[in-house]
């Protein structure tokens, strides 16, 4: 029993562990680092601008809750949007791919086999999932440069319906969690 207790223990810690996992990844420019602080006014590109960088195209209504989104999470943050010349500009972007995941459940026994391979015998269980992953991209891009100092992807697995307010509200937070970056 002890024995038991103690594995379902080492199975829960992995778990745990594996849920800590952040759906989140960024990259940005280490030499542009100072400029990022000093930043003080963005503009957001509207998606109709950029349909030519899309790899799949989100509907206009996700759109507009993107924006609208990106917008308040950025004011939040205490950056201002009405200015003649912003400091930066945020673009976004999708993607999509299919990924299969073979996950081998270890060795069965089959009770008995025909003559003449009498005794145990051992099969594969092997389960393969297929599903589409999603890659949500926001892009700040100096304005003065003109180019692209800071990137953050959420990445996650899609589910069937596009998503809500609050869903798209809680990527965009974890995504600009990072940004300013603070080095």
């Amino acid at each position: 029993m002890k024995t038991f207790f103690r594995i379902s223990l080492l199975l829960l810690l992995v778990l745990a562990l594996v849920g800590c996992v952040s759906p989140v990844r960024v990259d940005y420019d280490h030499d542009a680092a100072s400029k990022l602080q000093s930043y003080k006014c963005f503009t957001v590109d509207s998606r109709e601008l950029n349909t030519h960088d899309q790899s799949i195209a989100l509907s206009p209504i996700v759109d507009r809750r993107i924006e609208r989104a990106l917008k308040a999470e950025l004011l939040a943050k205490g950056f201002t949007q009405d200015c003649a010349t912003p400091d930066f500009r945020v673009a976004f972007n999708s993607a999509q791919k299919t990924v299969t995941e073979l996950n081998d459940l270890g060795i069965g026994v089959t009770p008995y086999r025909r003559p003449p391979y009498h005794g145990y015998g051992g099969y594969s269980n092997i389960h393969i999932d297929q599903y589409q992953e999603g890659t949500f991209i926001i892009d700040i891009i100096d304005m003065q440069s003109k180019e692209l100092v800071w990137r953050g992807a959420y990445v996650n697995r899609l589910g069937w319906q596009a998503p809500t307010d609050a869903e798209i509200r809680a990527i965009i937070i974890e995504t600009l969690a990072q940004f300013p970056p603070t080095e």
